[in-house]
This record gives C-alpha cells, sequence and structure tokens, in this order.
C-alpha cells in the first residue's frame, strides 16, 4: 500500500459514514466507527516508520559499493525481492 493509500484509507476510518434516507431524503450519519481513529494512528504512525527505515536503507546502500553483499541485502530489502 502506497503512502496516499495509507493516507486516505486513515481518512476513511477517521470520518463519519452515513447514507441518505430514501423517505426523507436526508442525509443520516453514523457514529464514527469506534477503533477508527486508533487504528489511523496506527497506520500513520508505521508509514513513517516504513519511511524512515527505507531512507536508512537506501543511504546504506548508496554508500557501499555495487556488488558489495551490504548494499544486495539493502537493495533486496528496498525492493522486496527474496535473497538467498
Amino acid at each position: 500500500m502506497t503512502t496516499p493509500d495509507i493516507a486516505g484509507l486513515c481518512e476513511r476510518l477517521r470520518r463519519k459514514a452515513g447514507f441518505n434516507d430514501p423517505v426523507t431524503g436526508e442525509y443520516v450519519n453514523f457514529p464514527t466507527q469506534p477503533d477508527g481513529p486508533e487504528a489511523a494512528d496506527t497506520l500513520e504512525r508505521q508509514a513513517a516508520e516504513n519511511k524512515r527505515l527505507r531512507t536508512g536503507l537506501e543511504k546504506v546502500a548508496a554508500y557501499y559499493l555495487p556488488g558489495h553483499r551490504i548494499t544486495e541485502i539493502a537493495r533486496v530489502a528496498l525492493t522486496g525481492e527474496d535473497h538467498d
């Protein structure tokens, strides 16, 4: 899930959902899911931590020469590829 997807999900978790009443035509709000705001906060913290870790791995991969084992480990972690 990309960062914009997480931001959109968090927004949906926090806002109230509702529907248009077919009889009156009025919009009826449901209360926010009780766990929604907490789940959104957790997702945002995890996204920030993922970004911090990716930045660190990118620095490690850039520091060592191509073909170096540490560079390969960092690259695999960044791309999600399997390694031996």
